[in-house]
């Protein structure tokens, strides 16, 4: 969320949602309603070139094995083992970064509030570079004989660093993004008052656009008599490895639409996954299903999911004459019935589920299974499916609740191997350490712990 003098919007999350959840969490579950999805899965995804994976029985098989009905619970096959939960970024680090981040800061109230949004992870050289939003206002400004800035809170900052040390030590690339030339591609465009990312892919070769970089980015309209925001998903492109990102529209908003007078609502910052038989994208979020009311307590469905085909999003997103953002459909009854921008929804969830928020979700090459993490308040969840569509029943994978200082997170699990956002037995999860103690973004951390599936 937009910061000006309060923190970003992931503070503002962990306080709704621990303010609600805590007394309500199974009223939640117990009024949604849930309707339910048969399995489907065709094959395993594969970022490298997403198309079908060897082990394409075996993963049919394992599927009918597990989720032969869509009322038989899924048992998670992996049971975590956490450790080594360390500090990669202390709070001077975050200082210095941002006394050396080009083009320079604006925001002295704010600094350097970075990373404000789940990080994308790609791999750069010998090490990594990492996406995430500084949530700080962006003013316009003369940088280098270039007009940067949009007079907006968020950013897509890039890191050059290592996974032991995200920021590394040259200056952060702490870039906005730019209107689409086309201004009808985004209408919406100039009543965002924070745009920011995070979840960033690089597109393998073969694809339209191979090299390049796409991103799902978190852009929020302010509620003004609610003093809050109403978010959306939408994209943006980069062709030139992050140093600057070309908007490319909205590809989702919840059912509810947008009023001035509503809650506040997080939809988070969902990252494109590739569907079981590698032709769409997935993106997963928790949907507001629209209840006549400006109060989303009762209508959340926790778990949904919208896709395009994988082909046809890169096209025009790497369309040289008029880059824009195919739409996507959400999932309902099946496919090809709502649209991504306001349609209805299924729940995927078990209806006993009782975990939600923003969340990333990623496929586990050992396990054969996707994996979602859920920022939960001040707690991740966890749970898996075979296929993208059936889930198993929710889990406590991390709590934070019994810390004093109550941090809000960003959840960002990276893979060891050479496709970080394909985990294994063995894989990370990164994510913001922002103290609700009152030091704000000056005690702000990034910190990682390591996890083992047995």
């Amino acid at each position: 969320m937009h910061i000006r003098s309060l923190p970003s919007h992931g503070p503002i999350l962990v306080t709704v949602f621990t303010t609600l959840l805590a007394s309500s969490a199974m009223g939640h579950a117990q009024s949604v309603d849930r309707g339910q999805d048969a399995p489907h899965v065709q094959s395993v995804p594969h970022m490298q070139r997403l198309n079908k994976a060897p082990d394409l029985d075996n993963a049919r098989s394992a599927v009918q094995a597990q989720s032969a009905s869509p009322s038989q619970e899924l048992t998670q096959l992996c049971k975590p083992m956490l450790a080594d939960n360390i500090i990669v970024t202390t709070a001077q680090q975050r200082k210095k970064a941002g006394d050396i981040a080009l083009p320079p800061l604006t925001d002295d109230a704010n600094g350097f509030a970075w990373p404000d949004t789940e990080l994308g992870v790609i791999k750069s050289g010998t090490g990594y570079a990492f996406f995430g939003s500084d949530g700080a206002f962006h003013a316009r400004q003369n940088w280098e004989d270039l007009i940067e800035g949009n007079n907006k809170y968020g950013s897509v900052t890039r890191t050059l660093g290592t996974l032991n040390d995200p920021l590394g030590s040259e200056s952060p690339i702490d870039v906005t993004i730019k209107p689409n030339p086309d201004p009808a591609v985004n209408p919406f465009y100039s009543s965002y008052d924070y745009m920011g990312g995070g979840p960033v892919l690089r597109v393998p070769e073969g694809e339209p656009g191979a090299g390049n970089l796409l991103m799902v980015y978190h852009a929020e309209i302010p509620t003004v008599s609610t003093q809050s925001f109403y978010s959306v998903l939408a994209l943006a492109a980069s062709t030139d490895e992050g140093m600057s990102w070309t908007d490319l529209g909205e590809i989702v908003r919840t059912n509810q639409g947008y009023r001035t007078d509503m809650d506040g609502y997080d939809i988070g910052d969902a990252n494109l996954v590739p569907s079981p038989d590698g032709k769409y994208f997935y993106l997963y979020f928790a949907d507001w299903i629209a209840n006549g009311t400006t109060h989303w307590l009762t209508s959340i469905n926790f778990l949904s999911l919208a896709r395009a085909p994988i082909d046809s999003v890169l096209e025009a997103a790497f369309d040289k004459k008029h880059p824009h953002a195919l739409a996507f459909e959400k999932r309902y009854d099946g496919w090809n019935v709502d649209q991504g921008l306001g349609g209805y929804s299924r729940d995927l969830f078990p209806a006993e589920a009782i975990y939600w928020g923003p969340m990333r979700v990623n496929w586990n090459a050992d396990l054969h299974r996707y994996q979602a993490f859920i920022n939960n308040g001040n707690l991740i969840a966890y749970a898996e499916s075979p296929d993208g569509l059936s889930w198993s029943l929710p889990t406590v994978l991390k709590d934070f609740s019994n810390d004093p200082n109550q941090p809000g997170i960003y959840i960002t699990p990276i893979g060891l191997g050479d496709e970080p956002h394909i985990l294994g037995k063995q894989f990370y999860i990164m994510y913001t350490y922002y103290p609700n103690n009152g030091e704000g973004w000056n005690g702000a951390s990034v910190r990682r712990f390591t996890v083992t599936c047995q």
